[in-house]
């Protein structure tokens, strides 16, 4: 586990333990550590199952998750310390293969052991590791970029010189943003032209992806967004960046907007009249997974973290908003449904 992971999981609100082949632990967390009342050095080695109590068919989640190497879930279980009375707590378990173990988190779904909203702390925890690890190489980039465009001649290449500074300087104000990240996001409230953003996005990714073939069905009677465009663009861009991986190198990406009505949402419940729909022809998620998609740590990817979309829902959530998403094989649709600038909520 790298240095940047440990600093970054230590300090989430949730157990996470890290097992071997044998299902004996090698590592725990803070939060782990507090609510077992024991030190890694006294469970280090010990089978996780003589720790912790569960029922049965839980016991063998990670096995699970290590023969298919995949990311799987149990919902809803009762788990307790061993030798603790009572039933146990009300939790969902999840299980997930890393590069040298696997990984085993669990998330309170009912009383929570540090009294925190666990989907928002894990993603404050993730805004203060981008802040801390990016801030400073992005100046040494930007100047790197700056010395190649001394080099570089024709439209095109200038073009993506300033693509990378302008993504630069997004990325530096996005770390400054996310390092604060909490519940009474978005920082900065603007009129934010959404199709402006999904076009930069649509650029970027396609930079990396130039076989992707891109389909913009944009309504230009849509009035702008009320957010924070930094964290707007970096939620599309997962979205994106997750269809394009999705589709594959010749695959198809529709990047739509559209005026929807009836739909309320966020804690003052605003209608959300202005939909983004990022579209693509891959395999589809499967059915088990959508529930639980917008989850930390659930992902299909088999390198994947399961970080990606808990930031998307966060960010729509900060923004009042809501995300959705719809899939089968051959179409997969995510949709962020925003506010409006001035639209009553009555």
């Amino acid at each position: 586990m790298t240095d940047v992971l440990v600093s970054l999981v230590d300090d989430w609100p949730f157990p996470l333990f890290k097992l071997n082949d044998l299902d004996a632990i090698t590592w725990v967390n803070q939060a782990a550590q507090e609510w077992m009342g024991k030190g890694l050095r006294q469970i280090e080695g010990r089978i996780i199952w003589d720790v912790i109590e569960t029922d049965p068919d839980t016991r063998s989640i990670a096995m699970k998750a290590r023969a298919k190497s995949a990311t799987i879930t149990s919902r809803h279980i009762a788990v307790k310390k061993t030798g603790s009375t009572g039933e146990g707590e009300i939790a969902h378990l999840t299980a997930y293969t890393t590069a040298d173990g696997t990984g085993l988190s669990i998330w309170f779904v009912g009383p929570e052991p540090r009294g925190a909203k666990m989907g928002g702390q894990v993603v404050t925890g993730m805004g203060r590791m981008i802040a801390h690890e990016l801030k400073n190489p992005l100046a040494g980039i930007k100047g790197a970029a700056q010395l190649l465009r001394d080099d570089v001649q024709g439209e095109e290449g200038l073009a993506l010189i300033d693509l990378i500074g302008s993504e630069i300087d997004r990325i530096r104000r996005l770390a400054d943003r996310m390092e604060k990240l909490g519940d009474d996001d978005p920082l900065v409230v603007e009129r934010v032209n959404i199709h402006e953003v999904l076009r930069q996005a649509r650029r970027i990714i396609q930079s990396a992806n130039p076989d992707v073939v891109f389909d913009e069905r944009y309504d230009p009677s849509l009035p702008d967004a009320s957010g924070d465009p930094d964290t707007l663009m970096q939620a599309i861009l997962n979205l994106i960046k997750n269809a394009a991986e999705s589709a594959g190198a010749t695959g198809h990406i529709r990047l739509e907007t559209s005026f929807r009505s009836g739909v309320r949402g966020g804690k003052s419940s605003r209608s959300l009249p202005i939909q983004i729909r990022i579209i693509d022809d891959g395999p589809g998620i499967p059915k088990d997974f959508l529930t639980q998609i917008f989850q930390p740590f659930v992902t299909t990817k088999k390198e994947g973290q399961g970080l990606g979309l808990a930031l998307v829902s966060k960010v729509a959530a900060a923004h009042d908003g809501l995300v959705e998403v719809q899939s089968v094989p051959g179409r997969t649709v995510f949709s962020i449904l925003l506010p409006s600038p001035g639209v009553s909520t009555l």
